[in-house]
């Protein structure tokens, strides 16, 4: 393998980047699944989700009306709001399955209808765990202190989660 095959993803001048909520964006503000989701609504292995749910899906948050809420949530079902998902498209990502949601305040009725929840399909093991640093959770599976990927695995994919800790979502930046 060449060493410019191998991308830190911390490093921003490089083509890929991992997909984090911002932290210091709204951190008072917490957006939660329903109670009631079936167990096979799996919006983090990346496969195909086949089974019936709720249109719209209802999340809820303790916002309020004013209140801005993120446009991108990740958590165990990832939230994007339509400008964002719009965005993502633009750019040529076509491997999502997208899920309508509303989002309604507990504190005073509010609800935001204009967010997806998304599924991106598959998964790319494109760890180089020579060059990163991290703890193995369970054998395949790591918790990353610094990762570095092995571009020439990820066969031109745009948007996709990391084999290796699927909560890892990593993007291309095109110039």
């Amino acid at each position: 393998m060449k060493r410019d095959d191998v991308v830190k993803i911390q490093e921003s001048e490089k083509m890929y980047f991992s997909l984090i909520n911002d932290i210091k964006c709204n951190s008072d503000i917490y957006i939660r699944e329903p109670k009631d989701l079936p167990v096979e609504l799996d919006f983090i292995s990346g496969k195909v989700i086949n089974i019936q749910v709720d249109n719209p899906i209802v999340f809820t948050t303790n916002a309020k009306a004013g209140d801005k809420l993120r446009a991108f949530h990740k958590s165990s079902f990832t939230i994007m709001s339509k400008a964002f998902l719009a965005l993502v498209q633009e750019a040529g990502v076509d491997n999502l399955q997208v899920f309508p949601i509303v989002i309604k305040s507990t504190e005073d009725g509010t609800i935001w209808d204009d967010y997806y929840g998304i599924n991106i399909l598959g998964v790319v093991k494109c760890a180089d765990l020579s060059q990163s640093t991290y703890d193995e959770i369970m054998i395949g599976h790591y918790a990353f202190g610094e990762l570095a990927i092995d571009v020439s695995l990820i066969n031109n994919q745009l948007l996709f989660r990391l084999q290796e800790h699927l909560p890892t979502i990593i993007m291309h930046r095109r110039p």
